[in-house]
């Protein structure tokens, strides 16, 4: 693969997972909290904030995990909707492990 294209695949993961964390994280959130779906969750699960966000986060590794162990990348759609997820999932655990101390 040349640099090009790796750097334009890379620029639109990251434009992609962007815009899909901004968009649906405005629908999720209720009022001002954004992480009000993953305390909600922590609630119900009777676990940590983080674990509740480590849970949506495992339901896209294991559908990536999938489609490694079988080698099958046919569904571009699918592939780029699991990887942006999953970006997006590690990018709301930063901002959990950060909560406290930026309040």
């Amino acid at each position: 693969m040349t640099k090009e294209v790796f750097d334009q695949l890379v620029e639109e993961i990251r434009a992609e997972s962007l815009d899909t964390l901004v968009r649906k994280n405005a629908k999720y959130a209720a009022g001002k909290d954004k992480l009000h779906n993953f305390k909600a969750g922590a609630e119900i699960g009777g676990g940590t904030v983080a674990q509740a966000c480590w849970g949506y986060l495992v339901k896209h590794l294991v559908a990536l995990r999938d489609k490694i162990e079988r080698n099958d990348f046919s569904d571009k759609y699918d592939l780029l909707e699991k990887c942006k997820d999953s970006i997006n999932y590690i990018c709301f655990l930063w901002c959990i492990g950060n909560e406290e101390e930026r309040r």
